[in-house]
């Protein structure tokens, strides 16, 4: 049975996660970062809560996007690319979708770890682990090392794109454009 032909660029769907995901992670970084500074109290427990629910919601939207990755062919990889450059774009991806999984994951393990549930705007996670001290410390350095992986593959991601875009002139860009022409 043939495959179907590689598109030019990626579907609808596609995109609009792309780029929503792309904003929420953008926000919770941002988010993450202003909240440690927060004094303790109800407002700073809010923010942490905002923080989880966003980032379970997160979760949820890159498990939609694998799958409707899984059942939609994707546009291949420009032609000129070198062998190192196909295996660092494939590496990347893969990357990147490891930490937008891990890093959620591993922040319901960590608040759960530290005695405190996942609330998101209103329903509840279920328990996956019980309050534990060192799980918790452990998952907050892994929280806090993944989030600045992520920052650092996610300004790699961009400047790729805009390499592609601005210096090899290769269209690359295009693909994941919301509007056509744009």
């Amino acid at each position: 049975m043939n495959e179907p032909a590689a598109p030019a660029r990626y579907d609808g769907m596609m995109i609009g996660l792309h780029w929503l995901i792309a904003a929420l992670i953008v926000g919770l970084w941002i988010l993450g970062h202003w909240m440690e500074g927060l004094p303790k109290g109800d407002y700073r427990a809010q923010v942490f809560g905002l923080h989880k629910a966003i980032g379970v919601v997160v979760l949820a939207l890159v498990a939609a996007r694998l799958a409707w990755r899984a059942l939609r062919p994707v546009p291949d990889l420009p032609g000129g690319l070198g062998p190192v450059e196909r295996l660092a774009a494939k590496a990347g991806h893969a990357l990147l979708y490891v930490l937008m999984v891990g890093l959620p994951v591993g922040g319901i393990v960590m608040s759960q770890s530290g005695g405190r549930p996942v609330s998101v705007f209103g329903l509840v996670l279920p328990t996956l682990v019980e309050k534990n001290e060192a799980l918790h410390k452990a998952m907050e350095t892994m929280h806090s090392a993944f989030g600045w992986v992520l920052a650092v593959l996610f300004v790699a991601h961009v400047a790729a794109a805009l390499r592609h875009q601005y210096r090899l002139k290769d269209g690359l860009l295009d693909r994941m454009r919301p509007l056509r022409g744009a």
